[in-house]
């Protein structure tokens, strides 16, 4: 009974692990071109830019005021 215990808790904890992964962004610049950001966006406030890795590991910089939309990707 203890083993049928402990087999649940792993699978709910395997779950939970698998089921929370991380987000990712779809970001447009005014000019129209699209990139996939990995993670949250982080935003520096005294240069105003945005940083990102993209879907290849490549760290983006965008200015604030190149950005157009920034939204989340319904996986």
């Amino acid at each position: 009974m203890k083993k049928i215990y402990t087999l649940i808790i792993l699978v709910t904890v395997s779950l939970s692990i698998f089921g929370c992964g991380t987000k990712s962004y779809q970001v447009t610049t005014k000019n129209g071109q699209k990139y996939t950001a990995m993670g949250a966006l982080e935003y520096d406030v005294q240069s105003q830019t945005y940083t990102f890795e993209n879907e290849e590991g490549k760290q983006i910089v965008l200015e604030h005021q190149d950005v157009d939309v920034i939204q989340e990707k319904k996986e």
